[in-house]
């Protein structure tokens, strides 16, 4: 049986203003003119210092001096909304939202995914926990149809105690005492049933049916039937978008690098659960900080990004990750915004659990994996990567420098001659010669060899990447180092050191 679970979100205009700051302080959200805004929403401390919705900005500021006062904007609120119904799609591929004047939410169909998560209970505890950890506050309500759900939501962000409906058969009975506003049906609808001293839904649906059609048109009747199951409501579901992008504006403005960790950590459990709802993780987190606009000299935006090895969503281990990450980041103004995108989704493999101890092989694969990682984080992809060999004959072109990757690119066939040294140097160096035979401190001899290389040809250059015709041999010097040199094919045919065996 389909059972619809409903996220009342009360003040949310306030809610988003408020889950940017780390800790209490007295804020509220303003509208109305530019020159004379009003107090529309306030927190609890700004309440203790007397600030109630309605009082004039001015007033406010005058109430409390360290008053944080945010514009409401409509599309913020809608963003948000629309991140939000991407997190909670981990939890149910049927996710709607709703926003209707100052009431705003989610609904889900809960049905069909509460067994996955150990029952109704259970999957409402989750997904409270979930929402205070993104620094959202919300009243959750259960009932067969997704209106009446909605409904019972509404009344308990009031205050009102109701109980949950789990069939029809409690429908009515438990939507009877819920106040008529709660219906969010016109004002003036609302205004004649008061007139006419009807107080709750169950006073309407006592009144003849006809009657009440004549009055008030057949839209109400409709609304009440779908309430109670009588007849279908499809809601517009959800379709969650190929990327993430979110933003938190921030109240306050932030000076250190350090400083966006808080706000950065709310966006990275947001994209947790949007990536969990798409079955997949990221290997590229891109932040970007935004500065004031209306600054004397408006500066871009300053852009960081978190780069993994392997695809991940787990957000503690990707707000340790950016902690090393914001270690080198420098804003040059104050950031008033934070933006997290990703671009590219990929598929997520989750490590499976194991009644035994896990192999030591891996352990150790998880435990470089994660060191590597770390410092790439702390010290950036010029300073930490990998190497991958390169199709080409010329040893100082046979290698590059990758970002770190878990699955890098095949290996190549093994050359024909395996003689290579661990160490190659940057650039060969020349080396003296008499009687034909090079020397490094002393007289080489020589062990292996030759080996001809000739290639390079295709890059039509004369610089580091010019072609080469050289004959390598494996050298031994009175030391007892064996070295690996050439000498060049073309004149006055050098000899040169271009790396050392171990």
């Amino acid at each position: 049986m389909p059972l619809w679970l409903a996220l009342a979100l009360p003040a949310l205009p306030l809610q988003l203003a408020a889950r940017a700051l780390a800790k209490p302080t007295p804020l509220a959200v303003v509208e109305g003119p530019a020159q004379r805004p009003v107090v529309a929403f306030c927190n609890d401390a700004a309440r203790a210092a007397g600030i109630v919705p309605g009082l004039k900005l001015a007033a406010a500021q005058a109430l409390a001096a360290d008053l944080i006062a945010v514009a409401r904007k409509p599309q913020v609120k809608h963003d948000a909304l629309a991140a939000l119904a991407g997190w909670a799609y981990q939890y149910s591929a049927h996710v709607v939202v709703r926003a209707v004047g100052y009431h705003s939410g989610l609904l889900l169909e809960a049905g069909g995914s509460e067994r996955l998560f150990g029952g109704r209970a259970a999957l409402e505890r989750r997904i409270a926990r979930g929402l205070a950890v993104l620094g959202y506050r919300a009243a959750l309500a259960c009932a067969p149809t997704p209106r009446a759900a909605w409904w019972l939501a509404l009344a308990r962000t009031q205050g009102l105690t109701v109980p949950d409906a789990t069939d029809t058969a409690q429908l009515q009975a438990t939507l009877d005492p819920l106040p008529l506003p709660l219906t969010e049906w016109a004002p003036q609808t609302i205004d004649t049933l008061h007139a006419l001293g009807l107080r709750t839904l169950g006073e309407v649906l006592r009144l003849p049916r006809a009657a009440l059609a004549r009055r008030f048109g057949t839209a109400l009747l409709a609304d009440l039937d779908c309430a109670l199951g009588h007849r279908p409501d499809p809601q517009p579901l959800y379709v969650p978008p190929e990327r993430f992008a979110s933003e938190i504006e921030l109240p306050a403005d932030l000076t250190e690098a350090a400083q966006l960790l808080f706000p950065a950590h709310r966006l990275l459990r947001l994209a947790e659960g949007f990536l969990r709802g798409r079955d997949a993780g990221a290997t590229e987190f891109a932040f970007t900080a935004r500065h004031s606009a209306r600054r004397a000299q408006p500066l871009a935006p300053t852009p960081f990004a978190l780069r993994l090895a392997a695809p991940e969503r787990n957000a503690a281990r990707l707000a340790r990750l950016l902690a090393e990450r914001l270690a080198r980041v420098r804003l040059a103004q104050p950031a008033v915004a934070l933006t997290l995108a990703i671009e590219r989704l990929h598929p997520f493999a989750a490590h499976n659990a194991s009644l035994l101890p896990p192999a030591p092989a891996a352990q150790h694969d998880t435990d470089w994996l994660q060191l590597a990682e770390a410092l790439h984080a702390r010290f950036g992809s010029e300073r930490v990567f990998q190497l991958q060999a390169v199709d080409d004959h010329r040893p100082e072109h046979a290698w590059r420098a990758v970002p770190l990757a878990v699955a890098p690119a095949a290996p190549l066939p093994a050359p024909a001659t395996p003689q290579r040294p661990l160490l190659i140097l940057p650039a060969p160096r020349p080396l003296a010669a008499t009687d034909e035979a090079p020397h490094c401190d002393g007289p080489l001899t020589l062990v292996a060899g030759p080996e001809r290389i000739e290639a390079g040809w295709w890059d039509h250059g004369t610089g580091p990447r010019r072609a080469v015709a050289r004959d390598y041999f494996v050298a031994r010097n009175p030391r007892g180092q064996t070295l690996w040199v050439y000498r060049d094919l073309a004149a006055p045919r050098g000899w040169f050191l271009h790396g050392w065996f171990a």
